[in-house]
Parts: structure tokens; C-alpha cells; sequence
């Protein structure tokens, strides 16, 4: 992760020691969307950038489609926000 949190393996600890669980409706939201838009965006820069067989130009189009992939997973955690009534820490 780019920027773990100061506490991240506490709280990774505290999630295990106390069983704490993610409904599975939750986990079916976050590992369809969050999946979907990591792959559109990691595909796009595989075949953009890191291809060496096939190198293309990132394109504005392409850029653009990888940008609103990002933004998905930001609309997708407010919706989970707002349906759950809780603040988000990021």
C-alpha cells in the first residue's frame, strides 16, 4: 500500500483477535466493483506501458477510462458510506 497507516498492523491484529467480519453482501459490493476498476485500470496500463512486446501510447482516452475507474471506487466507498450512516477515514 502507498501509504499504510501509522496503526495498520494493530488494527490488522485487532480485526483477527476480535473476529470482526464484513458482512457478505459487502464483500460481494467491494470485490465486484473495486476488482472490476482495478482491472480496467491495470490493463490499461499493461498494454499502455508495460508491455515491451507491444508498446502503446497512453492516450487521452485511455488515461481518461483509467481516471474513472479510480473515481469509481471512491463513488463506490461514499455509496457504502452513506448506506451504512458512518464516516469514512479516507
Amino acid at each position: 500500500m502507498a501509504n499504510p497507516l501509522s496503526n495498520e498492523d494493530e488494527l490488522y491484529e485487532r480485526i483477527e483477535k476480535e473476529k470482526i467480519d464484513i458482512h457478505p453482501i459487502v464483500w460481494e459490493l467491494l470485490t465486484h466493483h473495486i476488482g472490476n476498476d482495478l482491472s480496467m485500470i491495470t490493463m490499461g496500463l499493461q498494454t499502455t506501458l508495460l508491455d515491451p512486446d507491444y508498446p502503446k501510447p497512453l492516450t487521452k482516452e485511455r488515461a481518461q477510462k483509467m481516471f474513472e475507474s479510480a473515481l469509481n471506487i471512491k463513488k463506490l466507498m461514499d455509496r457504502l458510506k452513506k448506506a451504512t450512516g458512518r464516516e469514512a477515514k479516507f
